[in-house]
C-alpha cells in the first residue's frame, strides 16, 4: 500500500513538468498540437484590456517576454501598445514550448482586484506562425 501511494504521488507531482513556458529562468519540450488558422477572432490590445470591467472577454496578440519572480503562473506579456501580467496554468501550455520570440494568440477574461495590477486570466494558449 504504501508502494502505491509513493507511486501516486510521484505521478501527481510530476505531471506539471510536460507544460511550460521557455524563456529566462524556463524550460520546456515541444509535444505538438493544431497548427493553423483561427477564423473568427476579434483582436484587442494590451491597453483596450488594462481599461477594460472585471470577466472582461479579450484576445491578445503579442509575446510573453517572462515568467514573473516568485511565481509558476504568471507572465509579463507585451503587444504594441503595452505590456500586462498574464496568468497561465502549466495546462493551457498544453506541453507546447514558448519563448520571448513566439507570437502568440491569448484568449481569457479581465481580472481586476483591489489594490492589485489588471491582470488577465487566460484560457487559450495559440501559438501564431
Amino acid at each position: 500500500m504504501r508502494y502505491l501511494l509513493t507511486f501516486v504521488m510521484l505521478a501527481v507531482l510530476a505531471v506539471p513538468a510536460y507544460a511550460a513556458f521557455e524563456g529566462p529562468n524556463s524550460g520546456g519540450q515541444s509535444m505538438g498540437g493544431f497548427q493553423g488558422p483561427t477564423g473568427g477572432v476579434q483582436a484587442d490590445t494590451v491597453k483596450k484590456a488594462q481599461s477594460s470591467w472585471d470577466d472582461a472577454p479579450v484576445v491578445l496578440t503579442g509575446n510573453i517576454v517572462e515568467r514573473l519572480a516568485g511565481s509558476d503562473d504568471k507572465y509579463l506579456f507585451k503587444d504594441a501598445t503595452g505590456q500586462i501580467i498574464v496568468d497561465i496554468d502549466h495546462e493551457i501550455f498544453a506541453g507546447r514550448t514558448v519563448t520571448p520570440q513566439t507570437k502568440v494568440r491569448l484568449s481569457g477574461k479581465v481580472d481586476k482586484d483591489m489594490m492589485e495590477p489588471v491582470k488577465i486570466d487566460v484560457k487559450v494558449l495559440e501559438i501564431l506562425k
